[in-house]
């Protein structure tokens, strides 16, 4: 295989000759594997982190900074050269950019919380670390754009070794390999040949790129993580995040909270929403927000299954209550499809006070991003209304007739 440009992925590994399905590809040996356990060019750098018990992600990260610092004097100088300066996640996504393409999407949320995370782990290790030992980390190397960077390469590089107690490691040149939504397989350690391959779970022609898969994840998840958006309906694992929340308004609001509070759930909760349905917890949760204060006693069990840390029985049905509790969630989905409708229809005129060609491109690109996320994401829940709505059609349909042969029968008796 060698590194070519493609369509899909700008650069990725193309086969140079017929691979047969089952192969296994790029070995890798762990000395060519960067953990957290890799030498250091700077070894006084490693000792101070590793004695302030710096984890792994951060350990990483400021491993990739301190490496890159040291250009060709690093044995890892030919694979950080090729790394992207600017990786395509949502880290470098400023908040306005957040706020105009995904006000729709709730994967927003889990962007601004992740560069949250990026800066308060940044300001920790600078407060602590980098601060006592400016010799070794400068502020002009260590700063927060560069472990926008590292972390922005971890998000996009990083794989977790099955094999290896799931050990997480960056593996050069064999992540230059592109996912695609219709391959299973992943790169792992084998324990045969001592080294990371991944083994090929279809043919391939010279010419065709190869692919592996970064994981059952869903668009939005991509989007946040490499920077990408698959093509509509192309991503059996997609989902959308549905928001749905308790109403302030009931009279067993306080009682509610907290409950879910006890299981680690808040007032306002997001579940994650598939083409082929929803999951059992935001069924209970939608039961617990429509219940009356007359069921206070099943209060914590509907509490309990809407957690997903809980191993208690999620598929408990309450027929009294089923019509508001789907009503409910058709409530929290069609809020949601009306909000990446304002988005979609508002779109095509956004950026066009835009002069600079280089920041009108870059809007473009990101716009095109949102745009296909939120056209995914909608499509999901378009789907979800269709069922909600033909199921509590279906369900009054068989409470009138349940009524007229009620009717029916008590005219009979009189």
């Amino acid at each position: 295989m060698s590194i070519q440009r493609v369509e899909v992925g700008e650069r990725g590994l193309v086969a140079s000759k017929n691979i047969r399905k089952g192969e296994k590809l790029l070995f890798v040996p762990p000395a060519l594997v960067i953990t957290e356990d890799s030498e250091w060019t700077c070894p006084e750098a490693a000792a101070i982190l590793k004695k302030n018990s710096v984890p792994d992600w951060p350990l990483l990260a400021t491993y990739l900074i301190s490496e890159a610092s040291f250009m060709k004097s690093s044995r890892w100088s030919n694979y950080i050269s090729a790394l992207p300066r600017q990786p395509y996640s949502l880290l470098y996504w400023s908040q306005a950019e957040l706020d105009r393409y995904l006000e729709a999407s709730q994967i927003r949320e889990r962007a601004v919380d992740r560069i949250n995370n990026v800066i308060g782990t940044y300001n920790d290790l600078r407060l602590r670390i980098f601060s006592k030992h400016p010799d070794l980390f400068p502020e002009e190397l260590f700063n927060i754009e560069s472990f926008k960077w590292s972390f922005g390469i971890l998000f996009s590089r990083l794989v977790r070794l099955p094999s290896m107690d799931g050990r997480v490691a960056l593996v050069p040149w064999a992540d230059m390999l592109n996912h695609s939504c219709d391959v299973d397989t992943f790169l792992d350690y084998d324990n045969l040949s001592k080294g990371i391959v991944f083994t090929t779970d279809r043919p391939y022609q010279p010419g065709e790129q190869v692919f592996i898969s970064y994981g059952k994840k869903s668009n939005g998840e991509l989007l946040l993580s490499y920077g990408f958006v698959p093509r509509e309906g192309a991503n059996p694992c997609d989902s959308v995040e549905l928001s749905v929340s308790l109403k302030k308004s009931d009279k067993s609001y306080k009682e509610k909270l907290e409950l879910l509070k006890k299981y680690g759930l808040s007032g306002s909760q997001c579940f994650p929403i598939q083409i082929t349905g929803w999951p059992l917890e935001l069924m209970a949760y939608a039961y617990l927000a429509v219940s009356p204060s007359s069921m206070r006693a099943q209060f914590e069990e509907m509490a309990a299954a809407a957690s997903n840390k809980t191993t208690i029985k999620k598929d408990s049905r309450y027929p009294e209550i089923e019509e508001q509790a789907l009503q409910f969630i058709l409530d929290s989905c069609e809020s949601s499809i009306s909000k990446y409708n304002n988005f979609l229809q508002a779109s095509g005129s956004l950026d066009l006070d835009v002069t600079s060609p280089k920041q009108l491109n870059r809007r473009l690109f990101l716009k095109q991003l949102a745009v296909d996320l939120c056209t995914s994401e909608r499509r999901i829940l378009f789907r979800t209304q269709y069922i909600l709505r033909r199921r509590l059609r279906d369900m009054r349909a068989g409470e009138l007739r349940a009524l007229k042969i009620f009717d029916g029968l008590r005219n009979l008796f009189q």
